[in-house]
């Protein structure tokens, strides 16, 4: 018997990364996005078609189905293996809540349900550590207790080009929202177990992404360093190249992805952040 990992589609890596998971068996379970009646699957279209999508139809989301969640863990137990399910963090989603009502119908040695209590390449560095403990042969406990580790050692650091996606996900008032787009304020996000929280603000893109850069450096050394960005590549190359530079580590050694539709629903085009799982 076999330990299987499910996931969902917040679950971001680079795209090598992504292919080690599919190569692990890794399950990703998809979000669902509404456009009026029109539904469609999270990353199944382009980001910038979603993001063209969004702006003429601001997109209502849904969590998968709590049947879908049971298919999916049923198919893996049936085959004889236990499940991991690692989640999105669940002060943001109902993910968490819907994998843990679906693990109710196994028992308890079957489905193991975490909340990764991160998003994006925070969540993607668990289910990777996961599936390669998996793939390892550690036992389902050890595997839980090493996500664990990870999850308290990492650090998000989120900067937005625009605050007017999180006014329109309902994610900051209209008030607040037009007086940071007038004095060019860019909020400094982070997570706090799970939970998005303004850390900083700065004024201008310059003294933003200095400002992460900072926030980083405060976590040195790092077993991992990450950078994540929403159709931001250009941004997101130069912010690694001064990650390099600045502290020191080979640019290659940068874990460079592009988030799916979950975050950029809230954060928008040029949306950056960088990702630092302490030692």
């Amino acid at each position: 018997m076999g330990i299987k990992i499910v996931t969902d589609t917040s679950c971001d890596l680079p795209a090598r990364l992504e292919r080690e998971l599919n190569d692990l068996g890794v399950y990703f379970v998809p979000f669902l996005f509404h456009f009026g009646l029109d539904a469609l699957k999270d990353k199944s279209i382009s980001m910038r078609d979603f993001i063209s999508r969004a702006d003429k139809l601001w997109p209502t989301t849904a969590v998968p189905s709590i049947e879908t969640l049971v298919q999916a863990f049923r198919e893996r137990v049936e085959a004889g293996h236990q499940v991991l399910c690692i989640t999105v963090t669940g002060k943001h989603s109902g993910m968490f809540s819907a994998a843990s009502k679906a693990s109710e119908q196994f028992s308890p040695d079957e489905v193991h349900v975490m909340d990764s209590k991160s998003t994006s390449l925070g969540q993607g560095l668990q289910v990777l550590k996961a599936a390669r403990a998996a793939q390892a042969g550690e036992s389902i406990e050890r595997i839980k207790e090493s996500v664990a580790d990870l999850r308290e050692r990492l650090h998000l650091f989120i900067t937005l080009d625009t605050v007017k996606y999180l006014v329109r996900g309902g994610r900051a008032s209209r008030l607040a929202g037009g007086l940071a787009e007038i004095l060019r304020i860019r909020p400094i996000l982070t997570m706090q177990d799970g939970e998005l929280m303004v850390l900083d603000k700065s004024r201008g893109r310059k003294a933003a992404k200095r400002r992460l850069l900072e926030l980083a450096r405060t976590y040195l050394p790092a077993e991992i360093l990450g950078v994540a960005h929403i159709i931001a590549e250009d941004e997101a190359h130069e912010l690694a190249e001064d990650i390099s530079r600045e502290i020191g580590v080979p640019e290659d050694s940068i874990l460079m992805a592009e988030t799916g539709m979950v975050l950029a629903t809230h954060g928008g085009p040029g949306t950056l952040a960088i990702v630092v799982a302490s030692t």
